[in-house]
């Protein structure tokens, strides 16, 4: 089959552009995204973001106080949740707290090692 070529390509994307950049068009894009996030669907994968996403908003603002930038220091409450979770659903979960895991593993590498 043969390929259709689209002759008016670049002139539609540049029309396209300068509507969505007037007046009318943001007035009309506004009002449609408004709708669009009331929609029950989407209100519920907003919902599920800000669940997943809400332990580190309060740290982003507070490393915003203090000159943005650097390193991010994990929360340790969300180690904590992910523990509980991977130990209720039957995952490893020796990864946490443990002190001792560097010893651990090392054994394990030079068992492993001698066999």
């Amino acid at each position: 089959m043969k390929e259709i070529e689209i002759k008016y390509k670049e002139s539609r994307r540049r029309a396209r552009l300068n509507w969505a950049h007037s007046e009318h068009g943001k007035k009309l894009t506004k009002n449609y995204m408004k709708d669009y996030r009331r929609l029950p669907h989407n209100k519920e994968k907003a919902h599920e973001y800000y669940v997943k996403h809400k332990a580190h908003w309060g740290e982003i603002t507070k490393i915003k106080e203090r000159n943005w930038g650097g390193m991010r220091q994990e929360n340790e409450e969300i180690a904590k949740n992910h523990y509980e979770w991977c130990k209720a659903n039957g995952y490893n979960s020796s990864w946490y707290k443990n002190d001792s895991l560097n010893a651990i593993n090392s054994e394990r590498f030079v068992k492993n090692a001698k066999k």
